[in-house]
């Protein structure tokens, strides 16, 4: 799916894995099917800078936490605490640092990310549009 509006918010199939086993994938170690990785309906937010998580799928993910950052959220300023992970969208791949939010939270892609990717939302059609990536 490149994109679903729902009530005029823009909804992408996503896939979240944990960056130490995907770069074992990468390097031969395993398969991919050996990664850990969660398979996600995400917001995309062009307002946020990074994606975001749950911090129940950062558990389940056993993702590595970097520590806090001072950060503006759509609540305000606050502390954040800081992780990351390899995201997916179709074909295309991003290593991004991760927003853990409370558990519950709807998952959202950030522009970082959708910018590595190579993709653009389409304010008309609210769809993702592929261009070229930074990064495969």
């Amino acid at each position: 799916m490149r994109g679903g509006r729902v009530l005029g918010y823009v909804y992408v199939d996503a896939v979240f894995y944990n960056p130490f086993d995907y770069t074992k994938f990468v390097q031969g170690w395993c398969r991919l099917e050996d990664v850990r990785r969660s398979v996600l309906k995400a917001l995309v937010d062009t307002g946020a800078t990074f994606p975001a998580l749950p911090e129940d799928v950062v558990e389940k993910l056993d993702l590595p936490i970097y520590g806090e950052a001072e950060a503006e959220t759509a609540t305000g300023r606050e502390k954040v605490r800081i992780s990351a992970a390899v995201i997916q969208i179709e074909d295309r791949t991003s290593l991004s640092y991760i927003i853990i939010r409370p558990r519950g939270t709807t998952p959202l892609v950030g522009v970082v990310a959708l910018e590595q990717m190579g993709f653009r939302v389409d304010p008309v059609t609210g769809r993702l549009i592929k261009g070229l990536p930074l990064m495969l």
